[in-house]
């Protein structure tokens, strides 16, 4: 008897591990494949995409945008509201805690602010604001200077994502190693270069994500991105070329998510450079750079030829412009009139697909006597070179993930912001910073939207840039991953592996 008891035991014990077994089945770990490594994990000195992926991973913000809409919602905010045209009050969502345990609270979010008003990369976007009034744990007042029209936007920013103030003071050189902050995932380890590993947050205030571990890694190479997904050692890669999409999702394992994007690509004209300060030879090189060819080489026919340096989900598009045609025989014969014949330029690019963008133009625009340079650098320089002015041209894409045109054109044509803050073409036009100056101040959408349309006029004239077209959000997402969309960053804590 006693026997038959310890075997029945036995088998119970089987089953319940068995169970158990079957249930950690269930995969919980997501390999996530960019272009580049994050460059850094301070929020408030960050602008490249790479690093906003992870950031946004490990931080939340006052308000996100809902990409539907384009407007901001609440997050970490409960409830605001509107004192008058210069003051905001907050009042913050309760129990929210940080990874190690803190409770948010509205010193926290003064202090985050504030850091990133005094940082010159991201000061912009916050510059306007003039005190932030503590009154109690969980509610401020955010004080402006003077009528800000997109102070909710810019407070979507990655570079609003809210640090620890206790931590950060604590050890403020090692913080951005391990960062504290209050989103679905913290850092485990970071080999620069090559991979981050994050961990859920089992605190995390939105909920407990299904994904418990998630690895960034830097992939630069576009086949090597595709050959990952099919082979399944990659579940989701950002930036999956046109020509794989069918390739891609014909074998089953993988489905591919696009949508419209916020983001332009665009050619950036260095206008201190000694040969691109002439105006007429910015104008030449627009007319000669067909731009549909380029569309339907390189991206298929999947993008739009772009008309302005907004895209059409941004606040702020204009329906109406009309930027220089491409016109080789008068780009020939404003060659010829100026004694430009012969002009020698070089074009700097940080991926493999732009290099075939580059020689593309490359190709155009020795038609009309122009000789490009290509040259291939690594994310990091490229941005180093960009935004100390070492090139002519480069190629480049921006996406105002705030959705409003202020963090379209301040960033990149306001003189304020030249170099590595974000104006690489070093462009310079009073009467381009008074519009843009106008309309942050200006609360009625109508008269912003002018400011902006006439902004857009002044750039089809100047050629400080010359947007080629309105990109797609693309992911390769692994078919047994569900709930992705096709969003401006990955919300990794929304995911779930069906086995």
């Amino acid at each position: 008897m006693l026997k038959k008891i310890s075997i029945f035991l036995t088998l119970c014990a089987t089953l319940f591990v068995g169970c158990g077994e079957k249930e950690q089945l269930k995969k919980d770990k997501l390999v996530y494949a960019q272009l580049s490594d994050p460059k850094t994990l301070d929020p408030q000195n960050s602008t490249d995409n790479y690093s906003q992926v992870a950031i946004t991973q490990i931080y939340d913000r006052l308000f996100e945008i809902d990409e539907t809409t384009g407007t901001p919602i609440p997050s970490l905010v409960e409830t605001y509201k509107k004192i008058n045209d210069k003051t905001l009050e907050l009042k913050l969502k309760e129990n929210v805690k940080f990874n190690n345990g803190d409770i948010l609270t509205a010193e926290d979010v003064k202090f985050t602010i504030e850091r990133a008003k005094n940082n010159p990369k991201v000061a912009h976007l916050y510059k306007m604001i003039e005190n932030i009034i503590i009154l109690d744990n969980n509610k401020l007042q955010i004080v402006t200077s003077e009528s800000f029209a997109p102070l909710l936007n810019h407070l979507s920013h990655k570079s609003s994502s809210i640090i620890n103030k206790k931590e950060y003071n604590k050890d403020s050189e090692n913080y951005f190693n391990h960062p504290v902050g209050t989103g679905a995932y913290k850092v485990e380890s970071w080999t620069i270069g090559e991979s981050m590993t994050l961990v859920s947050n089992n605190s995390y205030f939105k909920g407990n994500p299904s994904i418990k571990t998630v690895v960034i890694k830097a992939v630069p190479e576009e086949n090597s991105r595709v050959i990952g997904l099919e082979t399944s050692e990659i579940d989701m890669s950002l930036d999956i070329p046109a020509i794989s999409w069918e390739q891609l999702e014909s074998g089953g394992k993988v489905k591919v998510y696009s949508a419209p994007s916020t983001t332009t690509g665009y050619v950036g004209l260095n206008t201190k450079s000694p040969a691109l300060s002439n105006k007429v030879l910015r104008q030449i090189i627009a007319m000669s750079i067909d731009k549909q060819a380029i569309v339907d080489t390189i991206y298929l026919g999947k993008t739009k030829v772009a008309n302005q340096f907004l895209s059409p989900p941004v606040f702020g598009y204009n329906h109406n412009t009309k930027p220089l045609e491409f016109n080789v025989e008068k780009a020939k014969q404003l060659m010829k009139e100026n004694n430009l014949e012969g002009t020698n330029l070089k074009i700097s690019v940080s991926s493999p697909e732009r290099v075939q963008v580059a020689t593309i133009i490359q190709d155009q625009l020795k038609k009309v006597g122009i000789d490009l340079e290509i040259e291939l650098l690594e994310w990091g320089t490229f941005l180093s070179q960009t935004g100390s002015g070492n090139t002519d041209l480069f190629i480049m894409g921006w996406g105002p993930s705030t959705y409003d045109a202020d963090y379209g054109y301040y960033p990149n044509i306001h003189s304020s912001q030249m170099g590595s803050n974000g104006n690489r073409t070093f462009y310079s036009n009073p009467k381009v910073d008074n519009l843009l100056e106008l309309a942050r101040k200006e609360n009625d959408n109508t008269k912003r939207i002018k400011y902006y349309n006439e902004v857009q006029e002044i750039l089809n004239e100047d050629i400080p840039l010359i947007p080629l077209y309105h990109g797609n959000i693309v992911y390769g997402v692994a078919s047994n991953l569900k709930n992705v969309e096709a969003t401006g960053y990955p919300e990794f804590y929304k995911y779930e592996f069906t086995n």
